[in-house]
């Protein structure tokens, strides 16, 4: 039996959301990007990690950022260079919430935010 590590289960959870989000389904997914129903099941499960091939052709149809699901941190904010370690963490931490939990997470930087000053 495959190991399921944790990249394969982020992109098996990137993977089951970008097709709720789109209203597809695995098969129709995997018709656009030349895979099987079969394969695609297997990577929604994290059983398996798709080529990076078909990883990107996934990514483009579902409109899901690849480096968000492969953990690769974002080094570059459009207003700044982020260097810090700090920084870099609770960004991945930001872009790794769903909806409710951003908000979450704003509405209580924003609280902290208040005391600070």
């Amino acid at each position: 039996m495959a190991k399921t590590t944790e990249i394969n289960q982020a992109i098996g959870y990137a993977i089951k959301e970008g097709l709720a989000r789109k209203h597809m389904t695995q098969s129709e997914l995997a018709g656009i990007v030349g895979s099987t129903q079969r394969s695609i099941s297997s990577y929604v499960t994290g059983n398996t990690q798709p080529p990076l091939d078909i990883l990107t052709h996934i990514c483009l149809t579902l409109e899901i950022n690849m480096n968000q699901i492969l953990l690769i941190p974002e080094f570059h904010n459009p207003h700044r260079i982020v260097k810090e370690k700090d920084e870099l963490e609770y960004m991945a931490l930001l872009d790794g919430l769903n909806a409710c939990g951003k908000k979450d997470f704003i509405q209580t930087a924003k609280q902290i935010r208040k005391l600070i000053k």
